[in-house]
């Protein structure tokens, strides 16, 4: 019986057991913070695409061309930002509104949910240059 108490009352390996138990943890807390990171990133470059779309359209007045200017940078980002579509301003108008809509997916998910995203939109109001 002593054997037994003895074993039972002994604590080697205990650390490691922790350590099994919390490393779980960490990584779904890293995983969290990388996609933070990448929707941050996300954000910050459609706002970008959307700038760049409206200053290109306030001095040249053509779509395809602003068009352009916005895809080059939004392909720069990868995988994880996919574009929905560009509102065009209305033609003829002085002042004006562009849109970018993308889809930003969530880059741990994406083997197992591939149509999982966030949409996010943004906007950029101008002055076309005459």
């Amino acid at each position: 019986m002593k054997y037994w108490r003895k074993k039972l009352n002994n604590e080697e390996g205990s650390a490691t057991i922790e350590f099994l138990g919390i490393v779980p943890l960490a990584l779904i807390l890293l995983m969290t913070l990388i996609q933070f990171i990448v929707a941050i990133h996300g954000i910050l470059v459609t706002q970008s695409a959307v700038n760049e779309y409206a200053n290109v359209y306030s001095v040249t007045k053509d779509y395809s061309e602003a068009q352009e200017a916005a895809n080059r940078i939004l392909s720069s980002t990868g995988d994880y930002l996919q574009l929905n579509s560009i509102v065009n301003p209305s033609p003829g108008a002085k002042e004006f509104e562009a849109q970018v809509k993308v889809d930003i997916n969530f880059i741990f998910l994406s083997n197992y949910f591939p149509n999982l995203s966030v949409p996010y939109s943004a906007e950029a109001y101008g002055r076309v240059i005459e």
